[in-house]
């Protein structure tokens, strides 16, 4: 989608159409109304006239909510059905639920069911809006319900210059990152070495290559919808915080996919987490329990995409990592020499290039242009 010019014409042309007109109208066009509006736009220019299967997939996760909210179905039973259509698609048991999109709108549908108030109550054009926001529906960011709704309170559309400005700075550098430097990576160094035989060398160059490559075109993707999002007034959230600074792998996860660590946080580790200090062996022993969160929460974060080795690899390597890490604190926590040792300049400037270097051999493994 923002590979096309066209798209950016759309995306300009609508926001100064909105501003205009509401100005035109003197502050009576209400932000849902326009927000409603450019829903409805995007849906007809990203499915390009073939509505069934999104309207299928809407209208199922609406039934789901409603009937979530009038108490009969439990929220776990909600949740089920609303990620089966992305289960069934992803294990490959049914094609014709495939969609652009399917796997970040079924998030933000789990978001409603988790986080929508009875005081908000059922809005279809909220939920809609919130489902179908075309600068987030094919790979985020993970924008939250609560956010969404804080953000269309506003009683009236407005862009002013200095909003605009700032979007417009955003969406360039995006641009830069996805089709300069991504394209630049790709082409000289991924592309050539993705051909060759696999050595140790060729896999330290793929790894360092494809990290860069997927951080520039993600960032690039993340700060465009960003961009786009604040033409409109959405506070759509970062997505990187410089992962190169990244101290340690929890460090990395807060830096790195933020809006997506971030929600699997809340979706996955929380709740794994909080049932199992239910038991009492695990109350006795409290870092298991954290271990078996996180390595939960960092195995959905490669295993969301499929269930093809390459993704459950590199899941159970982001688990993984982190466990033995929060394993290093544990033991640092009963150990004073080893805790002294740990805060030296060297240690901890080696841990940053395990961190980066563990990350991006995941990553590498996560392309599915490893042996793996």
């Amino acid at each position: 989608m923002y590979s096309s010019g066209m798209f950016f014409v759309y995306l300009f042309s609508s926001a100064l159409a909105f501003a205009l007109i509401n100005r035109v109208l003197r502050h009576r066009l209400t932000y849902l109304s326009a927000l409603s509006v450019l829903a409805a736009l995007g849906w007809g220019y990203i499915f390009q006239g073939d509505y069934r299967v999104p309207a299928v997939v809407f209208f199922s996760f609406y039934l789901v909510a409603t009937l979530k909210e009038k108490g009969w179905l439990k929220t776990w039973q909600a949740i089920v059905l609303t990620l089966l259509p992305l289960f069934l698609v992803k294990l490959h048991l049914n094609h014709h639920l495939g969609m652009i999109g399917l796997s970040f709108m079924t998030f933000r549908a789990v978001d409603v069911l988790l986080y929508r108030s009875k005081k908000e109550g059922q809005n279809f054009l909220h939920y809609f809006c919130y489902l179908f926001m075309p600068f987030i529906i094919l790979a985020g960011p993970m924008y939250r319900w609560r956010t969404w709704m804080s953000d269309v309170s506003k009683p009236v559309f407005a862009l002013n210059r200095e909003q605009f400005l700032v979007a417009l700075e955003q969406i360039i550098t995006g641009i830069v990152q996805k089709f300069l430097f991504a394209m630049l990576v790709d082409s000289l160094v991924v592309q050539p070495w993705s051909h060759k035989p696999f050595t140790l060398t060729v896999g330290v160059v793929m790894s360092l290559a494809y990290s860069a490559y997927l951080y520039f075109d993600f960032a690039g993707y993340s700060n465009m919808a960003i961009g786009a999002g604040r033409l409109f007034g959405l506070n759509i959230p970062a997505n990187f915080n410089m992962p190169l600074l990244a101290k340690n792998p929890q460090d990395f996860w807060r830096r790195f996919h933020i809006s997506l660590s971030e929600w699997l946080r809340d979706v996955v580790f929380m709740p794994v987490y909080m049932n199992l200090m239910k038991f009492t062996f695990f109350r006795q022993n409290k870092t298991l329990a954290q271990n078996i969160g996180i390595f939960c929460t960092l195995f959905c974060m490669g295993a969301w995409n499929g269930l093809e080795r390459h993704y459950v690899i590199s899941g159970a390597l982001f688990g993984a990592i982190s466990v033995a890490h929060n394993m290093l604190l544990w033991s640092a926590k009963r150990s004073p020499a080893l805790q002294r040792g740990l805060q030296y300049p060297a240690v901890a400037f080696l841990g940053r290039i395990l961190t980066l270097g563990s990350a991006a051999g995941s990553l590498y493994i996560f392309s599915g242009m490893s042996p793996l």
